[in-house]
């Protein structure tokens, strides 16, 4: 039984009881006469005065008030007006007042029937549970009203700066409750406390802390008060921290279909958001589909759909592609009408990749293209239309995009593979020289990685370690065990971004709390304690994705150190049919001899990866004109005699 029913049955109890004891109704005059006691007790239930009065006069009570009962009936709450009628009922000439003539008068009054005294019964009960729901109301009045005063008070000190004033106010207003005893964490005052804190820590700039809080006033349901607005403000501390719980899953608990369609539209998306995030994607469905086409989130909301088929490998072929296609060419339109340029770019960069996996690589190429250069992906997209050139066989773009990717420009990407796909191209055209140029440049920028890296992977083992280095290494660079080209991976890994920056917010608000602790007591400790745990689980997540991402660049240089053995093989291939070659060349005494710089200057522009050749890197020149790189080396290359 919670605080708030026992309450109600206790009161109903009293009212009951001074009912009787009033004799309400039907009993004998002299019996029903009202007692100095039994007026204090219609006074504390807020009878009102004029009520109490009527009482009186039609019981024929009579009170003979001494200096002692006046100041009993004052210190017990009973007004002046009540006081001075009791007063006056003394004056009654005795054996005159109603209770003596009724006595004279009154002939024998018969004994009541069992059904006449069960309905007096009924009746007295019906009339005390009606005083009592009257009581409720009135102290449920007074306790919202006085509430909403806390809530005001408190919000205009945490619009003002003064959190931990505001702080203060909600608790102590949860702590006090009603005569001492506290309010229960389900009751309506508590609610209104727990969304008043989370406004001043969000006010504070405590964004983890006030999330939890928020997340608590969204989960008591959409029939309370503040849930609308206490979700708008976790969706909108979600756009700047890496808030994602798995409590957000209850949320799929809820319909909104009462609320206004702005609101459900972003609700919709939101719970559609998470639950791809976390791998339900299937469930994700039916809330994306529900985005409204005005709503500011459709574009996104198409484009996840789209992902969603992308990724969905119990489609077939032709289902995946014109699902993935609708919705990310939905995206497309409708953020060009919104504006919204990120979700364009994520749009055409999932196109080109669909093109790709089925080696439509002329529209893979058109969509890389269609990302604007500004964009975060232009990097990734110019990286990846390197290799659809390459397997497309184009091999002028595709050495052209090799050479950019070697710029100042991509100098904080590491791509180790782009020495050994250079030289596959030259081995593929016979140029002899240039292959054994990229080959060694691999052996000097990559594969010297292998044993620092190996050697990392084995002195760290638990996923904090791996993070702590991976600080380290990127603040004190020059005591760093680790080379830049192997941290550059972490870094570029946008999951690993977005906890390094939860976990630098949550260090922050845990020293704000510290400041303040003193005067949040219990508060503040169970918040600091909170956020301790936050920043623990946060930092082994990060750990593990570093972890993850340098297994990852190590099977790939694995990967490619393999690729190398081969390419060296070809290679040893074309070296002893150049020799041959040579060697025909000087017993043929009429074949003209034709050196490389014979051919390059017959059609090569560019040879990526050598350093004999200067490059316009300086200045904004090379930027603008990026993708425009060619290289029109021609094929050395024997025809086979016919």
């Amino acid at each position: 039984m919670n605080i708030r029913t026992h309450m109600a049955n206790r009161l109903r109890s009293r009212v009951a009881g001074a009912a009787l004891a009033a004799g309400l109704c039907l009993a004998p005059v002299a019996a029903s006469a009202l007692s100095i006691d039994e007026v204090i007790t219609l006074a504390k239930l807020d009878i009102p005065d004029d009520t109490i009065i009527k009482k009186i006069e039609k019981d024929g009570s009579v009170f003979k008030l001494a200096p002692s009962d006046i100041l009993k009936l004052k210190k017990a709450g009973v007004s002046d007006k009540v006081i001075r009628h009791m007063m006056k009922t003394a004056s009654r000439a005795p054996g005159a007042g109603p209770v003596e003539v009724e006595k004279k008068e009154e002939a024998p009054k018969r004994e009541l029937t069992a059904a006449e005294k069960a309905a007096e019964e009924a009746r007295l009960k019906e009339e005390s549970l009606r005083l009592a729901e009257e009581q409720r109301r009135r102290e449920e009045g007074q306790r919202k009203a006085f509430a909403g005063k806390v809530l005001k008070r408190g919000q205009d000190l945490a619009n003002s700066g003064r959190w931990v004033e505001s702080v203060e106010v909600f608790n102590k207003f949860v702590n006090d409750g009603v005569g001492g005893v506290p309010f229960a964490p389900d009751s309506d005052e508590a609610y209104i406390a727990t969304y008043g804190i989370a406004n001043a820590l969000a006010r504070a700039g405590l964004l983890q802390a006030a999330a939890n809080k928020l997340l608590e006033v969204v989960r008591a349901g959409p029939e309370k008060l503040f849930f609308e607005k206490a979700f708008n403000q976790l969706r909108e501390l979600r756009r700047t921290i890496n808030y994602r719980p798995p409590e957000l899953e209850d949320l799929t608990r809820f319909s909104v279909v009462a609320k206004g369609k702005e609101f459900q539209d972003s609700f919709h998306y939101f719970v559609g958001e998470f639950l791809h995030d976390f791998g339900l994607s299937t469930e994700a469905i039916p809330y994306l589909e529900k985005v409204g086409t005005k709503a500011p989130d459709y574009p996104r909301a198409q484009y996840l759909l789209g992902l969603i088929s992308f990724q969905d490998e119990t489609l077939d072929v032709a289902q995946k592609v014109r699902r993935a296609s609708e919705g990310f060419q939905n995206a497309v339109i409708a953020g060009e009408e919104t504006k919204n340029q990120g979700v364009i770019d994520l749009a055409y960069l999932s196109l080109a990749r669909l093109a790709y996996e089925y080696r439509q690589y002329d529209a893979a190429i058109y969509y890389y293209r269609k990302i604007s250069r500004n964009s975060p992906k232009i990097a990734r997209a110019f990286y990846e239309s390197g290799w659809t050139y390459f397997l497309k066989g184009d091999i002028s773009r595709a050495l052209g995009i090799f050479h950019a990717l070697h710029s100042p420009y991509f100098q904080h990407q590491f791509y180790p593979e782009l020495w050994i796909l250079e030289a596959t191209i030259y081995v593929q055209n016979c140029h002899v020289k240039y292959a054994n140029a990229a080959i060694k440049r691999f052996e000097e920028d990559v594969l010297v990685l292998g044993p620092p890296l190996r050697d990392f992977l084995a002195r760290h083992t638990r996923p904090e370690q791996f993070y702590e280095a991976i600080i380290d290494a990127v603040n004190k660079p020059k005591t760093a065990s680790l080379p830049r080209n192997l941290i550059s991976p972490v870094l570029q890994n946008v999951e690993f971004y977005n906890i390094y920056k939860t976990i630098k917010q949550i260090e922050a608000e845990e020293v704000k709390v510290k400041g303040q602790l003193a005067r949040l007591g219990p508060f503040g400790q169970e918040l600091l304690s909170k956020l301790g745990q936050l920043r623990g689980e946060r930092i082994a997540e990060a750990g593990v994705v570093v972890q993850r991402t340098l297994r990852g660049v190590e099977k790939d240089i694995n990967l490619y150190q393999d690729k190398l053995t081969e390419l060296r093989l070809d290679l040893q291939e074309q070296e002893l049919e150049e020799a041959n070659r040579k060697i025909e060349q000087l017993e043929n005494k009429d074949q003209q001899k034709q050196p490389d710089k014979q051919v390059e200057s017959q059609g090569s522009v560019l040879i990526a990866g050598s350093d004999a050749m200067v490059w316009p890197f300086e200045g904004e020149f090379w930027k603008d004109e990026i993708i425009a790189y060619r290289s029109f080396l021609g094929s050395k290359c024997r025809e086979e005699a016919q």
